[in-house]
């Protein structure tokens, strides 16, 4: 239970994880922000929800890694090796990964800023910052270039969490 001030009585409210993910993330994008990264919100929250299981996963809970990223070689950060599921030649394979590891969610946004921005193959999103969809599609694979995820129904699975996210109180999905 959380609590809440209603007239200066304190009130008790069930909030759900979800909920709870939303204010956290909110709060961490704030911070991220401050400190210069540049993405598009409703897509970093649905992103962040669907690859973490709402902040719920292992690799949520023991390394602040919301969006799946992994310990390239030129990582020289702290790492955490689990397992991961990806989609390889048209079926799910689980194959062992090394994932970055961050000191906190705004930590892990600010990376994530950064590897859009480092990424050429990222640039079409980048370029369509204030649109969610055509940010969302600059980050899927295409025939010429690596994505995101590997999983075909990634853009899909975005989209739905991102309107539980906006009806849930996040931010709305639209073109600003």
């Amino acid at each position: 239970m959380d609590t809440a001030h209603v007239f200066g009585e304190v009130v008790l409210m069930k909030v759900t994880s979800k909920e709870l993910f939303i204010s956290r993330m909110r709060k961490a994008c704030e911070v991220a922000r401050m400190k210069g990264a540049v993405f598009n919100e409703p897509v970093a929250f649905a992103q962040a929800a669907l690859e973490s299981s709402w902040g719920m996963s292992e690799l949520a809970q023991e390394a602040c890694n919301l969006f799946g990223i992994k310990a390239t070689p030129s990582w020289n950060g702290p790492v955490i090796t689990l397992p991961t599921r990806e989609y390889v030649a048209g079926k799910w394979i689980v194959v062992p990964a090394n994932w970055r590891k961050y000191p906190s969610w705004n930590e892990c946004i600010v990376d994530y800023s950064r590897i859009l921005h480092a990424c050429p193959w990222y640039r079409d999103a980048l370029e369509n910052i204030d649109d969610p969809d055509a940010f969302l599609k600059g980050l899927l694979p295409t025939m010429r270039e690596p994505g995101w995820a590997t999983d075909p129904l990634y853009e899909f699975k975005i989209k739905r969490i991102a309107k539980e996210i906006e009806e849930l109180g996040g931010p709305k999905w639209k073109k600003s």
